[in-house]
């Protein structure tokens, strides 16, 4: 009896296609199990067999959201983020910061993050064109950025550290501070209405894993990054910016939390 044809759904968004070679390679990996998934999706060398494309990986990606899937959905998430690392080396080069550009990049991440998780089809393109797709999300972000870069914000303004609570929050209390691809999602419009400084050291944390960094001033750090030592302020400062930032992105947590 002959093999049952496999079905790959289609996009739905306008007259978007994917490349024969993306539906093969999805067609050839739908009856592997998350496991195999996940290993097949680490293989980066496109001449390898069973290399998955990163529009491929979007459409798995998809696929693992809506069946809830969270291990396999945050493990191929995790892959993709990697491979779109190097697309950055080079890039945003108008901005003479390297914290400037390190901001465009937690941005354009973001993005990327957003239109994975959205309920609708505006992703589809990502598994028509994914590198296209990054470099338009790249250009839109410098754009944006440009409009603004006459206009720097002190990273003290509107903001005392007078009357922060000492207690600590419930993301502070978290053995691994990386919140989840989805718990990102969720939160991502808050984000956006965050001040500049308040959002980076909120992505530099609970994203990228990085530490706060130490109280003494005078206490070696070798070349280790913190967030401390990248804006050059106290570690208090930054918990204090973080609680600040997680009291305001709670409204946006509670109403997913509640639907």
């Amino acid at each position: 009896m002959a093999d049952e044809p496999v079905f790959v759904e289609p996009l739905t968004r306008g007259n978007y296609k994917r490349l024969p070679k993306v539906e093969r390679q999805i067609a050839d990996t739908l009856t592997l199990g998350p496991e195999a998934l996940v290993k097949r999706a680490q293989q980066r060398h496109e001449a390898a067999p069973g290399f998955l494309s990163a529009e491929a990986l979007v459409y798995f990606i998809r696929r693992a959201i809506k069946n809830d899937d969270a291990e396999t959905r945050n493990a191929l998430c995790s892959e993709l983020l990697e491979r779109c690392r190097p697309h950055f080396s080079g890039k945003f080069r108008g901005f003479e910061q390297q914290e400037d550009r390190e901001d465009l990049q937690s941005e354009v991440m973001k993005r990327i993050v957003e239109d994975l998780f959205a309920p609708d089809d505006r992703g589809d393109f990502m598994q028509v064109r994914f590198w296209k797709y990054l470099e338009n999300k790249s250009i839109d972000a410098c754009r944006k950025a440009s409009r603004h870069i006459n206009n720097p914000e002190s990273l003290d303004e509107n903001y005392s550290n007078n009357g922060v609570s000492g207690e600590q929050t419930r993301l502070e209390k978290m053995v691994d501070p990386r919140l989840s691809p989805e718990e990102l999602a969720m939160i991502s419009e808050g984000l956006a209405e965050l001040p500049p400084y308040l959002r980076k050291a909120f992505l530099l944390r609970y994203c990228f894993g990085i530490k706060i960094g130490s109280d003494d001033s005078t206490e070696a750090t070798g070349d280790e990054l913190t967030i401390a030592t990248h804006f050059g302020c106290s570690a208090r400062t930054v918990r204090n910016w973080l609680k600040e930032a997680d009291k305001r992105l709670a409204s946006f947590r509670e109403k997913y939390d509640g639907e």
